[in-house]
């Protein structure tokens, strides 16, 4: 007696098919829980394969070895920034007749308080030279600015603003004999001509070692030809040309109220 012929597919009965499909569908599900065994696992160092959250970071200024050119060499010295737009996160501040702009890290505190403390500060460290520029009696200190970091940096960065009558006629003619052959502990880098706010003004780079730490110095000088105004813009030279683009702007946001 002959037996029924099955009805093939592809070559195959249907019950082969049905095996063939149920040893798919055990495949597929072996890899899709491999691809969630992975997702979730970790490295052996304990770091996970995906980040969980998006890295934040603090600005902060970066190192002058991420930057072309030696410190101290005129040609990598930049220009002062001309854009005289002052952020509007920045805080405003006011002394009688002058006003100026500072980014909101930076910190107010009591200038003659401030200026005492650094004075003993840096004769016991042995930076005479520093204490001595903070001893001249002829300047009031109108703002001091410093900005948040750890005791243990040597010198932080800071910004101050003091005045005087000028003391010569010209503004240039004060430049010589301040920052000349005269000047101590500085080595002069760079004189630039600026105008802030329609008034003469001048930036004079200076660098100086404390130590094993080089620190950089912007300052900018103004007058209306019978006051004079020094905005002092400090920090450690590895981050001292990071720093001077907004140094500049601090400066650029200075305003008289008369």
């Amino acid at each position: 007696m002959s037996k029924t012929r099955q009805k093939r597919l592809f070559g195959m009965t249907l019950s082969q098919l049905m095996i063939l499909g149920c040893l798919a569908l055990a495949a597929i599900g072996t890899i899709f829980g491999g691809f969630i065994f992975l997702s979730s696992s970790t490295t052996p160092g304990g770091l996970a394969l995906l980040p969980s959250s998006v890295p934040t970071f603090s600005l902060q200024p970066t190192s002058i070895s991420d930057q072309a050119g030696a410190p101290g060499d005129p040609s990598t010295i930049p220009s002062v920034v001309s854009d005289e737009q002052i952020p509007s996160n920045w805080e405003q501040y006011t002394a009688t007749t002058i006003e100026i702009s500072v980014p909101p890290q930076f910190e107010s505190v009591n200038g003659e308080t401030e200026r005492q403390r650094r004075i003993e500060a840096y004769r016991a460290q042995g930076f005479g030279f520093l204490a001595d520029r903070l001893e001249n009696p002829s300047f009031d200190y109108r703002f001091w600015f410093n900005f948040p970091q750890p005791e243990t940096v040597t010198f932080d960065t800071h910004i101050t603003v003091k005045a005087d009558i000028l003391p010569t006629i010209t503004l240039d003619e004060y430049i010589e004999e301040a920052y000349g052959a005269g000047l101590q502990g500085f080595q002069l880098l760079d004189r630039q001509d600026i105008t802030i706010e329609n008034l003469q003004a001048r930036r004079i780079l200076l660098e100086a070692t404390l130590n094993d730490q080089s620190i950089g110095v912007a300052e900018y000088i103004i007058t209306d030809e019978v006051n004079l105004w020094i905005i002092s813009s400090s920090s450690s030279l590895a981050e001292f040309y990071s720093w001077l683009p907004e140094f500049d702007r601090v400066a650029r946001s200075f305003r008289l109220l008369y």
